[in-house]
């Protein structure tokens, strides 16, 4: 054994509660720095979200710290602190009749009354983002957000269910209003009723889901932290009900068929009047004069002289004609 280990030996016999003691704080400096690595908050925003940054931890409670902006890059944000994300770009809220398309997973319309009384099916799109100002952002969260999880952005998820809840009957109120000042007809047919719906339901959409929400959370798809605009809504499709379509078809078809039949009527009629009018031409002509049918008969009996089958036929009368038939 070398000395330096007799030393080291000599030690521990002498002092065991020291050396006892150096190991303990090494294990606590082990732990306290696993527990510290652990604990550290490292976040990244995307570019397509915004992050609310907020202490966390046993000891400093949790109190909101800032807003950081989409884009900003890996950064340590503390100990148990929480980046919360929340969309900072245009989304839309789709109500169709493809499930695949439209934020309820199934057929989806928007049922409302004609003026006369027909239950027409709405699909339309709404477009709009947060609004991403600093302090009116932390209060969506705080006061929308932590109750509804509306962090979690996934299908079905915290989001989709705000949504339904906030956003989706705003929608349906503003449609059906509109709806019922407008005949079926006009809503399926024309697309400039259409359009007036469509600029009705925008207009209004903002101010409504933002006086239910209790804030001005939800913008235009054009707006920015300094302006709130309003949001947009395209009307996609307004439709009646399958019987009615099908009463209208049939409808349509026999309209055209009597038409068609009218049309066919109208063509003959004509054609008659035509041949009507051509032997009535005929009948007014004046007589041949003798010398033209003189000459029509030199001329026929010129040509029948030459061909031994010719038979040569002439009528006189007021409408005196020349027939060469052969036999």
């Amino acid at each position: 054994m070398s000395s330096r280990q007799h030393r080291l030996t000599a030690i521990e016999h002498r002092h065991p509660a020291r050396v006892a003691g150096i190991g303990a704080l090494a294990l606590l400096f082990f732990i306290i720095l696993v527990v510290w690595l652990a604990g550290a908050t490292y976040e990244a925003v995307p570019v397509d979200k915004i992050g609310l940054h907020y202490t966390g931890g046993p000891a400093q409670g949790t109190h909101f710290v800032s807003v950081i902006s989409p884009g900003t890059h890996t950064k340590y944000y503390g100990e148990f602190d929480h980046v919360y994300y929340l969309p900072a770009t245009q989304r839309t809220y789709i109500i169709s009749a493809n499930p695949k398309q439209g934020d309820v997973k199934n057929v989806d319309t928007v049922a409302a009354p004609s003026k006369d009384n027909v239950l027409m099916n709405f699909e339309g799109v709404a477009y709009f983002k947060l609004n991403v100002a600093s302090k009116v952002i932390r209060q969506f969260f705080e006061q929308i957000c932590l109750h509804d999880d509306c962090t979690d952005l996934s299908d079905g998820g915290g989001w989709d269910q705000m949504l339904a809840q906030y956003f989706r009957p705003q929608i349906e109120t503003a449609l059906r209003q509109e709806a019922g000042k407008y005949n079926y007809a006009d809503m399926w047919h024309d697309p400039g009723i259409r359009s007036s719906i469509q600029s009705a339901v925008a207009s209004v959409l903002k101010d409504d889901i933002n006086t239910h929400v209790g804030g001005e959370y939800f913008c235009g798809p054009d707006s920015d932290a300094r302006h709130c605009s309003a949001l947009q809504f395209v009307l996609q499709a307004a439709t009646p009900p399958p019987a009615v379509v099908d009463q209208y078809t049939q409808t349509a078809a026999a309209q055209q068929a009597v038409l068609t039949a009218e049309q066919q009527a109208a063509a003959k009629r004509a054609a008659a009047q035509g041949d009507a009018d051509a032997q009535a031409l005929r009948a007014g002509a004046p007589a041949v004069p003798p010398a033209a049918t003189a000459y029509i008969k030199a001329q026929a009996e010129a040509a029948c002289a030459s061909n031994p089958n010719c038979k040569l036929v002439i009528v006189d009368g007021s409408n005196s004609s020349v027939q060469v038939t052969t036999q």
